[in-house]
């Protein structure tokens, strides 16, 4: 504003001292005096109307610009919901820093009184601090931005794992059509969603971003995905872990068993497999030391490994289907005794039978189709024999 005080027009030199002077120089210093007294009144008005006063309000209506200021020690007001009832509407009017204390799950159902111009950015700051882990904070379904990449957040409704301070900062640029809504207190290294990560220095990716999977609940949910992983995997759950490319590792330790299929390079040597229910080698195998309890098709013959019983009178013995010899013995001589030969053999399986006392009456029979050449109807000490079985036949065959 340009004062209107007129500063140059009154003669300063009038009246003349020691002469006679004309009255209407007086009246024209007069009336200059009078109209800069108005134009003083009219603008010391305006000042007091319009201007940003000390030691009290100035409202400037959200109409004053004010370009290219600077500010020391600023403050805003804090305003304090209490007494609310959910659903509740947060209004503008009370600050840009308002604060609230959950009193329950709450609903937040709109910002009443936001600013209506689409030309502005108007920012809230909302407080809100959680006594119980168990009250939930709803948000409105004009927060459209933002809110997706919160921790913790379903739809528009965020649980709390601690109690606490929590911040939260609402804008709008459209005038209170949409918000956005920011998580401005808790860590941010905490992330919702998928979170791609990239290292760049002078616009040639470089290595060196360290991640962190933590678990909701107990669980890992969702994947994480890279081209190259190098490092550790210090635990996938207590369940299993999958994987469908490649395991590079200096050892690979199952406190259980590997199931399925093992595949490597060839070896010079393999130092230590553990225990194998089978193994199937198709070429020359080079063995150093071998424990066994079976082995089939070992240059055209079979092998197996040996099953002691101890006979009782009037009892009976299903022979193992892994086993070449059995061992009948008993305390004595006994009246009459059952033999079942193995009801899954395989081909050329060899079994030597022998006892240890005589049987009177013994029955010696096979079961599941299967026939038999040879049976014993008795035993002597020392006594028995030996059988083959041939797949083709089903039959046991006595050598």
């Amino acid at each position: 504003m340009t004062s209107q005080i007129d500063t140059t027009s009154i003669d300063a030199t009038y009246p003349v001292a020691g002469q006679d002077n004309s009255s209407q120089g007086f009246r024209d210093n007069f009336t200059i005096i009078k109209s800069n007294f108005q134009s003083a009144y009219t603008e010391i008005t305006a000042l007091q109307t319009n201007a940003l006063l000390s030691g009290q309000t100035n409202d400037l209506n959200g109409t004053t610009t004010i370009t290219n200021g600077i500010f020391n020690g600023s403050r805003e007001t804090l305003y304090t919901i209490t007494g609310y009832t959910s659903p509740i509407a947060v209004n503008f009017s009370n600050g840009t820093y308002q604060k609230i204390t959950l009193t329950g799950s709450t609903t937040v159902s709109s910002f009443s009184n936001w600013p209506s111009s689409a030309s502005t950015v108007s920012r809230l700051r909302l407080e809100v601090v959680v006594n119980n882990t168990g009250w939930t904070l709803t948000w409105p379904s004009s927060v459209t931005l933002g809110y997706t990449t919160l921790a913790n957040i379903s739809s528009r409704t965020i649980t709390f794992t601690n109690t606490g301070t929590y911040i939260f900062e609402i804008s709008s640029t459209d005038g209170g059509t949409n918000f956005y809504l920011s998580d401005l207190s808790r860590n941010f290294n905490v992330v919702q969603g998928n979170l791609s990560l990239q290292t760049i220095l002078s616009n040639t990716a470089t290595t060196g971003i360290s991640m962190t999977v933590q678990n909701v609940g107990g669980v890992v949910i969702g994947n994480v995905t890279a081209t190259n992983f190098i490092g550790n995997i210090i635990s996938t759950g207590a369940a299993s872990a999958s994987y469908t490319g490649n395991i590079t590792a200096n050892n690979i330790i199952a406190n259980t068993s590997i199931v399925g299929t093992l595949a490597t390079a060839t070896q010079s040597n393999i130092t230590l497999v553990g225990t194998l229910s089978s193994l199937s080698v198709s070429g020359n195998a080079n063995i150093g030391n071998l424990t066994i309890t079976g082995m089939t098709d070992m240059c055209g013959g079979v092998q197996y490994g040996v099953q002691y019983v101890t006979a009782a009178n009037a009892s009976s013995v299903t022979l193992y289907s892994n086993v070449g010899a059995a061992i009948i013995d008993s305390n004595g001589t006994i009246a009459n005794y059952t033999i079942t030969m193995p009801t899954t053999p395989v081909n050329g399986q060899m079994i030597q039978i022998t006892f240890g006392n005589t049987i009177t009456s013994l029955t010696h029979t096979v079961t599941g189709g299967q026939s038999l050449l040879g049976p014993l109807s008795t035993a002597a000490n020392t006594a028995g024999g030996r059988w083959i079985y041939y797949t083709t036949k089903s039959t046991w065959f006595r050598i």
